[in-house]
């Protein structure tokens, strides 16, 4: 399979920056993926459980295609994808060029444990003497300065955090493979060599330098002890004093310049001999310093030159495009005036320490024990708005994601804890704003389980008596309540990275007020450069699943640029790629599938110190007796180079299978592919076995691994399905904001789209919204989007149509369309994207339809777009919230009416600022970044009024000439009655999706409860059907504003166009297959099939299975009575072997 020339730059390893980089990754490109941290998976590695699941499922995000590409394992112990390349501890230092070709200067820290020789043993954390607060415990635990960065990590690499090392070493002789290597770490790289006839100088400079400074010192007292110096080791920086005995300064430097060009000199002179000095750096030398000195005179100079030396280790690399995705932090509640008591009173902790408490890699192995005494949590209080929606800490924004945190925390912990447990949360607006969270909200509340509390938090203190903690506040009606708990958890907010404003200012893009990238108009992740794009919540704090449709918009964005700049558009054969670059599918491998099996088994030796010699010459033996291992052979240390390239040069082919058992960095990485590639054999002939290297050689447990991977090997096939021709053409259904941007993401990589649109003219609800909330006009984007689908040479448009029939499958649907006073045609497509939108819920509720003076929002919204509202002729307006949402049977928040009414009232506020405006709400839904609109409502004069929905407002139409509409609710702050009379009534009656089930159906996709797509998964897979090649968008998913529909057209696009730009989808190694001589017909594995992958043949007589949509779960083998249907690489003869080798006798 040839690759594109493109590669991609994506900053930031957390769940963004993953899904960005598997995005590109799958459409073809080269992906440099960097994190300064030591570690991936960014806050999401320190979560076990996500809501709704309230378990974790980030491995979902693995390819769907192209599985063999990566390794399939959990995503949070690791990322293997062999066109990614993984950087940690490396930041972006700088920028230089444009979209297309942008020169990038990559800043790696120096890694002082080398990770191909590290075996995980953790005899150096042990040594250690050095003891620190562990971040992954969010400070809950201590660990060493030689740590793991995570428990789960594979392979689980220790690192060492260069600000808690004190550079002891006493890790270095505890290391048995001689992993650790100190001299490389920070300062004590830069090499400084002292040249000086004084003892008391050179010993000062010692001491200022190495002991203090922590740069390598070396000395030398004469001219000739230097130059020696100089030609056996090499030094960055040299301190020359002129005048010495013998050989002088002057004469020093002239000759040190001929033994190392490039290195930096600095004299060191008394008054008399100045004017030497300066002739001194006419030769050479960079600057001079007067004797006697002071550290701080020299520490500038020195610091020059270590910064200098450190640009020079910087990794240049070319690459299209920039994706940012650094993510955000959580904010530190102790920070200011701290008035919840943060690291004061015992037992406050903060959201993220609490998910750290019941892990079960948490402090106390997943037990829910308080901090302070250890004794089991039972009464627990949540405070909401820590750090959010708060104008003193400078947060005048919501986090999104606190309320369902506090929620799922809430039920997780009763979950485990049981009927014991009970928890209040204290919140101010219970922001519930995806489609399914508020039945999970509804779900995990109860009076006896888990209670809210509508309130502010007056006062937190240690309770006099014991360890708890007690709390006041002030709810809704005034009243002040008080009680205790025996713990209290701040959600806290999120706050943009710490490295962000540098990060801004160095790439010349644009931030807001808060410190978040500011993206450009009707985009969620392009930044005004062109070129480099922002995913994730880098523009603006959101949850899970939005993060991950920002990441695919910006991946999709990235290849925009690539694409326009030539990267996309040609394809480079696999000899012109490095060996490292090469794809398993680009290699030549040798056709072994007639010979018998002839296995190398390669025993690695990682310490030569002779532990378990014996043991491993008699396992050399056992495996020599049996026929299919033709030799057996023991290596040391096949994580360096010279191991590697022994191995490599072994490749005969006398040898068609090869056993490698080793350590877990081996198995776990690029090597076995490179393996494979070296010797032209098909991976799936390489078994990796990991060993434990605690267990000696002949260990039981390490005898059974081995001989498992002996008798998988001697069954392994290489043989695999010729793949699926795909058909380069998508179809998107539906010509709204997000079909449009859909089909124009498509179309820009030069693939053809058909765009089907019911209406006569394109542009969906763009037709008639008015303004965004900051005022933007939309109509001159409509009219922009819109000439460019018409314009666009890779888009046919087919407006007044619709989809009447459909079938196949990813890579070959084809679909029936017909078009009004013309014959259907068929258009065979590779993928299909439904963006059929939606529209304002119907409603007659409050009066609507009986009177003039109630109207809808979109009714309002069109009076103020067609300029047919007399501000001036009315007095007040009232906008009721959630009519007819967030109960059955439209139990979701439409998220879009709470900014949409703050948006109206500013307008009205705007033309008529005596106009009285009145919002009567249950929840105010300003997640985001909207939270300052609804502060600047406030200020402006609009008045809000909360409503229960046990006791919802109550209108009457027509009981007066000056007021049309009198409404009457219940105050639960003032606690009395309260009557309006109002001029207009608008009611937020929300959004229902407009997906016909028939058309779901045709492509097999499913609706879910409330008519909307069902994704694949609602988190990790947000805009996927589950079968392969149909994809959602824009209100078809759910209710969402112009451009959150926009990044879930991109996103659906991006996740497209990894199948359409192929031209054959390769297929799996492990995927099902049918033995047609065993089957029956019972067509038990076609209705099990969760992907829809199998199907009957044309006849009707054969059970087929569509090997790319085929995810190889086993399913069909469970349920197949007769083991007709069998997983390749999971065939009984190789499942017995392996069982039959584990339970061999020991040698």
């Amino acid at each position: 399979m040839n690759q594109k020339i493109g590669r991609a730059l994506v900053v930031g390893a957390g769940i963004s920056g993953i899904r960005a980089s598997i995005d590109l990754a799958q459409m073809g490109y080269r992906v440099m993926l960097a994190d300064q941290a030591p570690h991936m998976g960014g806050i999401l590695s320190q979560l076990d459980y996500q809501f709704p699941t309230d378990r974790c499922g980030m491995c979902r995000m693995l390819p769907m295609m192209d599985r063999d590409a990566g390794i399939q394992t959990c995503l949070r112990k690791g990322l293997f994808h062999e066109k990614i390349d993984i950087c940690l501890g490396t930041t972006l230092a700088a920028v230089e060029g444009e979209a297309g070709k942008f020169e990038v200067s990559l800043n790696q820290a120096p890694n002082p444990v080398d990770p191909g020789r590290c075996i995980g043993c953790g005899l150096c954390s042990q040594a250690c003497p050095v003891e620190v607060p562990d971040a992954f415990n969010a400070g809950l635990t201590r660990r060493k300065a030689v740590y793991l960065p995570l428990p789960h990590n594979i392979p689980n690499t220790y690192t060492i955090d260069p600000a808690a090392c004190t550079r002891c070493g006493a890790c270095e002789p505890a290391c048995p493979t001689g992993a650790i290597n100190l001299a490389v770490m920070g300062r004590s790289a830069f090499r400084i060599l002292v040249v000086d006839d004084e003892s008391i100088i050179r010993n000062s400079l010692d001491a200022w330098l190495g002991e203090e400074e922590g740069y390598t010192v070396a000395m030398a007292a004469s001219g000739p002890e230097a130059l020696e110096a100089l030609e056996k080791e090499t030094f960055h920086l040299m301190l020359l004093d002129i005048k010495m005995p013998g050989m002088d300064g002057v004469e020093v430097l002239e000759k040190a310049k001929v033994l190392r060009p490039d290195l930096s000199v600095l004299m060191m002179t008394a008054y008399a001999t100045v004017e030497t000095a300066v002739g001194a750096m006419k030769i050479g030398a960079m600057d001079y310093l007067v004797k006697p000195f002071e550290p701080d005179d020299l520490m500038p100079k020195i610091a020059a030159v270590y910064e200098a030396f450190e640009k020079t280790r910087y990794r240049k690399e070319t690459v299209g495009a920039i994706v940012l995705a650094t993510g955000t932090t959580c904010f530190d509640p102790a920070t200011g005036k701290n008035p919840m008591g943060y690291g004061l009173v015992p037992n406050v902790v903060t959201s993220l320490e609490f998910e750290r408490m019941f892990s079960g890699t948490g402090p106390d192995g997943g037990q829910l024990l308080r901090p302070s005494d250890k004794r089991p949590v039972r009464r627990a209080a949540w405070i909401q708005c820590v750090g959010s929606r708060d104008l003193q800490s400078g947060a005048d924004f919501c986090s999104t994601i606190c309320c369902m945190f506090a929620l799922k925390e809430a039920a997780v912990a009763r979950q485990r804890i049981g009927s014991d447990f009970s928890a209040t949360i204290i919140y101010m607006d219970m922001r519930t704003f995806g489609k399914s969270f508020e039945r999970y909200g509804q779900t995990t509340v109860s009076p006896e389980g888990v209670d809210l509390v509508r309130g502010r938090v007056h006062s937190i203190a240690a309770a006099p008596d014991s360890n708890d903690v007690f709390i006041r506040w002030t709810e809704t009606s005034g009243e002040t309540r008080e009680d205790r708990f025996d713990l209290v958890v701040l959600s806290v907010g999120q706050r943009p990275h710490p490295g962000t404003a540098k990060l801004v200012e160095a790439l010349d893009i644009d931030a807001d007020d808060f410190g978040f990238v500011t993206p450009v108009a009707f985009s969620e992740t392009r930044t005004r450069r062109e070129g480099i794009v922002a995913g994730g919540t880098l523009t603006g704090p959101t949850d899970i699943a939005e993060s991950v449709i920002r990441a695919s918009s910006a991946a999709v964005n990235a290849s925009r640029f690539i694409h326009r700049a030539g990267g996309g558009l040609a394809e480079i054969s696999s000899a012109e790629f490095s060996p490292a670059e090469k794809s398993t599918d680009d290699a030549e491998t040798r056709d072994v599938s007639r010979q018998r099996p002839r296995i190398l088994a390669v025993l690695c030796q990682c310490d030569n110190r002779g532990r378990g010699e014996k043991g491993l010459e008699a396992l050399t033996a056992y495996l020599q007796r049996d026929p299919a291992v033709c030799r057996a052979v023991a290596m040391q240390r096949l994580c360096t180079a010279e191991g590697w390239q022994e191995l490599v040069e072994m490749a005969s082919d006398e040898f068609n299978r090869v056993l490698v058992v080793a350590c877990p960095s081996f198995v776990y990485g690029h090597k076995t592919t490179d393996l494979a590639n070296a010797w032209k054999l098909d991976p799936a002939l390489i078994e990796p076995v990991a060993k434990d290297d605690r267990l000696n050689w002949d260990d039981p447990a390490t005898v059974a691994v081995v001989m498992a991977g002996i008798n998988r090997l001697k069954h392994a096939s290489a043989e695999r399905g010729p793949g699926i021709a795909v058909i380069n053409r998508a179809l998107v259904v539906g010509g709204g904001p997000a079909g449009m941007n859909a089909a124009l993401a498509v179309a820009d990589h030069g693939v053809k789209v058909t765009l089907v649109e019911a209406a006569e003219q394109l542009g969906g609800n763009l037709a008639w919204l008015h303004e965004t909330i900051d005022g933007t006009p939309i109509a001159p984007y409509r009219e922009e989007i819109v000439a460019r689908v018409e314009a666009h040479p890779g888009i046919e448009v087919m407006t007044a149509s619709r989809v009447v029939g459909a079938f196949g499958q990813a890579g070959h649907f084809i679909s029936t369309i017909e078009t009004e006073e013309k014959p259907a045609e068929t258009v065979e497509h590779g993928a299909v994207i439904l963006a059929t939108g939606g529209q304002e819920a119907p409603t007659d509720a409050y009066g609507y339809g009986t009177s003039e003076a109630v109207v809808t929002q979109k009714e309002l919204e069109i009076r103020i777009h067609e300029n047919r509202l007399d501000t001036d002729g009315i007095t007040s307006v009232v906008m009721i919230q959630c009519v007819g949402s967030r109960e059955e049977p439209r139990n979701y928040c439409s998220r879009v009416c709470c900014p949409t009414a703050l948006k109206q009232a500013l307008w009205l506020k705007k033309r008529n600022p005596d106009l009285q405006v009145y919002i009567l709400y249950r929840d105010m839904m300003t997640c985001g970044l909207s939270e300052a609109w609804y502060t600047e409502a406030r200020k402006q004069g609009v008045l809000f009024f909360q409503y229960r929905p046990d006791r919802k407002p109550e209108v009457s139409t027509g009981t007066g000439e000056d007021s049309p509409v009198s409404v009457r609710l219940f105050d639960p702050i003032l606690n009395v009655p309260v009557e309006i009379g109002a001029d207009m009534l608008v009611l937020a009656t929300g959004i229902a999706p407009h997906l016909p089930e028939s058309l779901a159906l045709a492509y097999g996709a499913q609706r879910d409860q409330d008519g909307f797509f069902q994704e694949a998964d609602s988190k990790w897979r947000p805009v996927e059907a589950l079968k392969a090649g149909v994809f959602g968008c824009g209100i078809t998913l759910s209710p969402r504003s112009v451009a959150e529909s926009v990044a879930t057209a991109e996103a659906a696009a991006g996740r497209a166009l990894a199948i359409l730009t192929a031209k054959r989808l390769p297929t799996a190694r492990t995927t099902a297959v049918v033995r047609h001589s065993l089957c029956t017909l019972c067509l038990r594995c076609i209705e099990t099939c969760p992907y829809d992958a199998r199907f009957l043949d044309d006849t009707g007589r054969r059970v087929e299975v569509n090997p790319i949509m085929c995810q190889g779960c086993g399913d069909c083998a469970t349920v197949c009575p007769n083991k007709a249907s069998i997983v390749e690489g999971f065939e009984h003869r190789s499942l017995f072997g392996a069982i039959d080798g584990a339970m061999a006798t020991t040698p």
